[in-house]
């Protein structure tokens, strides 16, 4: 690639008490094929050493000769959580292409190159591709652990769908913020990640889904990082109303028609189809749910929630 097929690249990592981790994100990054890039760290009120971390890493002459001075480091005083950091993050970065690395996980060097390759050459507006799963030494235990191994087989899914787009529909196969590279016009059309604690990944790429179709690309790997402090292993208690909100905000979209990528999965583009698939894929319940005064509500309380957020 010469420099006229090389749009600037914004990095985000999102960083809250990683410090175990946070210098091999760091160097994953530094290390990409890729050139133009722009490296924005924001860290959440850490209670770790992970702030000295970040500033030492980032203020050397390395690093600013490899990112050509396009550093950012912010940090917070109070915790507002991940998707706060991630929205801020995006908002105070300059590329025209978007993707975020959580703070305990890691690219593969060709990882960039190889999703910007793809996206640039197609019409779509957001990527993502296969992950590895590796546990807090870095040993890739894909087909070790359970958790890791039901990851692998929620990707494995998506071959069994009509489009990529539909694998998002049942569960996330995109699997993390982290294993996403997207439009930075995509992201301002969207008003950025909503809040919410364990689903805004998901809920992010449903609502690209609706403006644009997603590739999958599996010349790259996510290095995806399964240790004791997962946020999602603490978070079952919020998991089924986020799933409910997710899916039940879709669903409303759907119904009402508001679906600009002609390959994303609704009525309009699937006709009976549509509906099969749903009970084929035991999801049909939330198409239901979606039509109700409860999902009404519940999103009408999302929005007010995430309208507080812009303010």
């Amino acid at each position: 690639m010469n420099n006229q097929d090389t749009p600037l690249v914004s990095v985000i990592v999102p960083s809250y008490n990683y410090e175990k981790y946070i210098e091999a994100a760091l160097k994953s990054i530094y290390e990409q094929t890729y050139d133009q890039l722009e490296l924005v760290v924001i860290d959440d009120n850490s209670k770790d050493n992970s702030c000295h971390i970040i500033n030492e890493l980032i203020s050397s002459e390395i690093y600013l000769e490899r990112f050509k001075n396009r550093l950012k480091f912010l940090s917070h005083d109070q915790n507002q959580g991940a998707h706060n950091s991630i929205n801020e993050g995006i908002r105070a970065s300059q590329g025209k292409y978007v993707t975020i690395l959580n703070a305990d996980d890691l690219f593969e060097p060709n990882r960039i190159t190889q999703l910007v390759k793809h996206l640039s050459a197609s019409n779509s507006d957001f990527v993502f591709s296969r992950i590895k799963v590796i546990d807090g030494e870095g040993n890739d235990i894909s087909t070790v652990s359970d958790q890791a191994i039901n990851f692998i087989n929620t990707q494995n899914s998506i071959e069994k769908f009509p489009s990529i787009g539909w694998s998002l529909i049942p569960h996330n196969t995109a699997i993390s913020t982290g294993n996403m590279l997207f439009s930075r016009e995509i992201f301002d059309k969207l008003n950025g990640f909503r809040n919410l604690k364990y689903c805004h990944d998901w809920d992010f790429a449903l609502r690209c889904l609706l403006l644009s179709e997603p590739l999958f690309v599996e010349s790259t790997y996510y290095y995806y990082r399964l240790h004791g402090s997962n946020t999602f292993l603490t978070l079952n208690d919020v998991v089924d109303k986020e799933v409910k909100t997710v899916l039940g905000s879709y669903f409303k979209s759907c119904r009402k028609k508001n679906v600009l990528n002609k390959l994303a999965p609704s009525p309009q583009n699937w006709s009976e189809q549509f509906f099969e698939i749903l009970k084929d894929s035991s999801i049909i319940n939330y198409w239901y749910y979606s039509r109700t005064i409860a999902n009404f509500f519940l999103q009408l309380r999302q929005n007010q929630i995430d309208y507080k957020d812009t303010k």
